[in-house]
């Protein structure tokens, strides 16, 4: 079975654009269990780290930001090692204004150039899968609760 390359889910939040960008904004808020209490986030040039004291080290680099529409990070898929080629996917954040609420949809893709096995690169996607479901209902109850 081949490994999917893309992951794509969206979530509406009761709440404008820019009180959910406050949220998207913030390297690796998608990090954890939703208590991100102790995340640090430290920068050296361009390479930011957020270190979750639970997870570890999540390195990633900003690679685009137009506020308050749209972020891409690229996220290195290895704990503690800044994103290269074949362990690094893209995470993009769409914000969509919609009826007084908003959209908040998440794409990550990037799974099928992974290094590994196809069975690694399986379990990294339906990982992240599961993941993105279970931090986008985070995001939601920490936006609609500020």
């Amino acid at each position: 079975m081949d490994t999917q390359d893309r992951i794509e889910r969206e979530i509406r939040i009761e709440a404008p654009a820019a009180r959910v960008w406050q949220l998207v904004a913030r390297p690796g808020w998608w990090i954890g269990d939703g208590d991100r209490s102790g995340h640090t986030v430290t920068t050296d040039g361009d390479l930011i780290v957020v270190h979750d004291p639970r997870y570890g080290k999540f390195p990633m680099y900003r690679v685009a930001s137009d506020e308050p529409r749209y972020l891409a990070y690229r996220c290195s898929a290895v704990i503690d090692e800044p994103p290269r080629d074949g362990a690094a996917t893209l995470v993009e954040f769409f914000l969509t204004e919609v009826g007084g609420g908003t959209v908040l949809r998440v794409v990550e893709s990037g799974f099928g150039a992974l290094d590994g096995t196809p069975a690694q690169r399986r379990e990294a996607f339906e990982g992240n899968t599961d993941g993105w479901r279970q931090q986008l209902d985070i995001a939601k109850r920490d936006v609609e609760s500020a």
